[in-house]
């Protein structure tokens, strides 16, 4: 169908209806952001959401007293090596990692819905239960200046209550299976023959070629003891702590590790050597940098060990897949977000840590 204009009049008429929708639909991209007292001190936007400075203090309390369990009271006094070698006070560090966790929190709550989260009854009175005892710890003074009320306290812990549960929702939709092949963990006796001192500076100091030949005879005749004691089938004598006490080994021990970490503590030959023996077998007398050896193969797969090791790989898995899904809905609400450009950090300053 042609659409004539009758004239120019009419034509300017309908160019100045095109530029008032276009205008208009400009003012309503933003219809969604979330509305909060037009009093309030916004510290950020992400996305749609206002964080205010009330709702920031709340995190700076969980997350400071995790980081002052962790590395101590005096936390807030350190300083961590920046990238370029220059210090960075501990309290700046924390400040980034509070938005972080907003963010995240924030990030998990937009997908809800998604995976059809709600809360029950029974956690919306354990929620209430926190919210009053949160709000009642703080003073009349931490209420005024962080303009904080009870709602707020209610819907940051309401927000985290959701966004935990999403993310346990996340983790289970996402089966993570860890081979005993990659978590193997494999236990030997390590009879070790030290050829070296180190004094009290940390120097190390190597034997003389004399001690280290009675070391090397040493290894040796204890090598010999534990043939015989296996061809003899004398158990009391095929001990090998037992001999390493006779010798007076103090660093002769059990070990249990990684074939990542034999590798990186003994290198290729020792590897190599390590896989090539049964359980129970002895090995003959190794030299390595560090001095003699005599291996007895205790499990080649230490099952207890390897099942450990399995769930912390797995955890880690776990985490590396969450931070990839995260990193991607981040992306998704607000690109453009980053702690440099988008906290108001005079806003953020008016909260004080220790």
């Amino acid at each position: 169908m042609n659409i004539r204009f009758k004239s120019k009049a009419h034509m300017k008429l309908i160019a100045l209806l095109l530029i008032l929708v276009m205008v208009l639909s400009g003012c309503d991209k933003n219809k969604n952001v979330e509305k909060v007292d037009s009093n309030a001190t916004v510290v950020f936007q992400y996305g749609d959401s206002i964080v205010t400075l009330g709702e920031v203090y709340i995190y700076s309390k969980t997350v400071g007293e995790r980081y002052e369990r962790q590395y101590g009271e005096d936390v807030w006094s350190l300083n961590i090596d920046g990238k370029d070698g220059e210090k960075i006070p501990m309290t700046e560090v924390i400040k980034e990692e509070i938005v972080n966790e907003i963010v995240r929190v924030k990030t998990l709550v937009a997908h809800a819905g998604e995976y059809k989260i709600e809360l029950s009854d029974v956690e919306k009175n354990t929620l209430t239960n926190e919210a009053t005892v949160f709000y009642e710890g703080l003073t009349d003074q931490d209420i005024s200046d962080m303009e904080l009320n009870y709602d707020k306290v209610y819907k940051v812990m309401e927000e985290n209550t959701i966004a935990r549960k999403v993310k346990e929702k996340v983790l289970a939709d996402t089966p993570i299976e860890v081979s005993d092949e990659k978590a193997r963990m494999t236990t030997f006796y390590d009879m070790y023959f030290q050829c070296y001192t180190i004094d009290e500076n940390g120097v190390v100091n190597p034997y003389s070629a004399e001690d280290k030949a009675i070391q090397y005879e040493n290894a040796l005749q204890a090598c010999s003891t534990l043939a015989t004691a296996s061809i003899d089938g004398d158990r009391e004598a095929g001990n090998i702590e037992t001999l390493a006490q006779y010798y007076n080994l103090e660093n002769a021990k059990e070990k249990t590790l990684s074939p990542e970490a034999i590798y990186e503590t003994y290198g290729e030959d020792v590897y190599t050597l390590l896989y090539s023996m049964k359980n129970g077998e002895y090995s003959t007398v190794v030299e390595t940098e560090y001095g003699y050896h005599v291996f007895q193969m205790i499990s080649l797969t230490d099952q207890k060990a390897t099942n450990s090791r399995k769930e912390i790989i797995k955890e880690e898995m776990m985490i590396e897949a969450m931070d990839t899904r995260l990193k991607a809905w981040q992306m998704s609400i607000d690109n453009d977000f980053s702690y440099e450009e988008s906290v108001d950090q005079e806003a953020y300053a008016k909260i004080t840590f220790k």
